[in-house]
């Protein structure tokens, strides 16, 4: 059994999950999200309470009753109260500041990189070393911050680049003086 699957999904007041099909629409405080779910699992509501349960035991319907369970909480709390990824920028020099709609980000390159801001994404920026991505949708918020993540990587040996808050870089050693 699916322990991840089998817990129950709380609904805070405020929030309407409608179904159509195996198309789900969570709708609450701060948007509304619309996104398809695995049609081989059953969604019910028992009072604030939704359960997902799967149709047969097949192994396809086991590994997906997990994943429906938390695509389905995952929509919640967005609508309630979002996600957030945080980004450290290290390097002299390096910088991000937003201007109109774009972010842009001086890396050490010969030319600054704008970042189109997407839509359904904020994107502030407290200091210019620091970087918070929010949104409701929880992977669009992933998507966004790993991609400006990949526009300079943190490297091994002086830890310079874009990085996610509290991640930790393995550092290298440098080249060892030749001893004569």
């Amino acid at each position: 059994m699916s322990r991840v699957g089998q817990r129950p999904i709380n609904v805070p007041s405020g929030v309407t999950i409608t179904f159509e099909g195996s198309t789900a629409t969570v709708k609450g405080p701060k948007g509304t999200i619309t996104k398809v779910l695995p049609s081989v699992c059953r969604y019910t509501q028992e009072g604030d309470i939704y359960i997902v349960t799967r149709e047969t035991e097949d192994r396809h319907s086991r590994s997906m009753h997990g994943l429906a369970r938390t695509l389905l909480h995952n929509m919640v709390v967005g609508v309630t109260e979002g996600f957030a990824k945080e980004l450290e920028i290290v390097g002299v020099g390096y910088r991000a500041e937003i201007k109109g709609k774009d972010l842009v980000l001086t890396l050490g390159f010969s030319h600054p990189i704008n970042y189109p801001i997407p839509e359904g994404i904020k994107i502030e920026v407290p200091s210019p070393t620091q970087i918070k991505v929010s949104g409701i949708v929880k992977e669009q918020v992933g998507q966004v911050a790993s991609e400006i993540r990949r526009f300079r990587p943190p490297e091994p040996y002086k830890g310079k680049g874009v990085k996610y808050v509290g991640e930790y870089i393995q550092r290298k050693a440098g080249k060892a003086a030749v001893g004569a």
